[in-house]
């Protein structure tokens, strides 16, 4: 995932055989999961990092994958916040998907902090 990004961002190079040996595989994440609080079922698949789905032809992979990709960004199911000074967004990542969005006028800039909350499992 590192050198897809550093190849449709051109911001950083991609890594040397060497480098890559130093991180691990990608994950196996099941496409469904189940949310740890509230039982409900929710679609556990991101364009940034989803390549494919196991057990299953690459060609249907694709075309199931890209439905999904599509669905959550329909209007309808997204929601872009606008910034204000001292604004504070929190979300729940078992349920709810993030992009950043580059919609600001240079030189002005936001300040981000991630905190992340350790769970003793994570259920699917």
């Amino acid at each position: 995932m590192f050198d897809r990004k550093a190849s449709e961002f051109g911001l950083r190079p991609k890594l040397t055989d060497e480098e890559a040996k130093k991180y691990p595989e990608d994950a196996i994440h099941p496409v469904i999961r189940t949310h740890p609080e509230t039982g409900k079922k929710c679609i556990f698949v991101c364009e940034g990092y989803t390549t494919h789905i196991l057990d299953m032809p690459k060609s249907e992979s694709d075309e199931l994958l890209q439905l999904l990709f599509d669905t959550v960004q329909k209007p309808e199911n997204v929601y872009r916040h606008k910034w204000r000074l001292g604004d504070l967004m929190m979300w729940d990542n078992c349920a709810v998907q993030h992009k950043v969005s580059f919609d600001y006028e240079l030189p002005l800039r936001r300040r981000l902090e991630r905190c992340t909350v350790e769970a003793a499992q994570v259920p699917f």
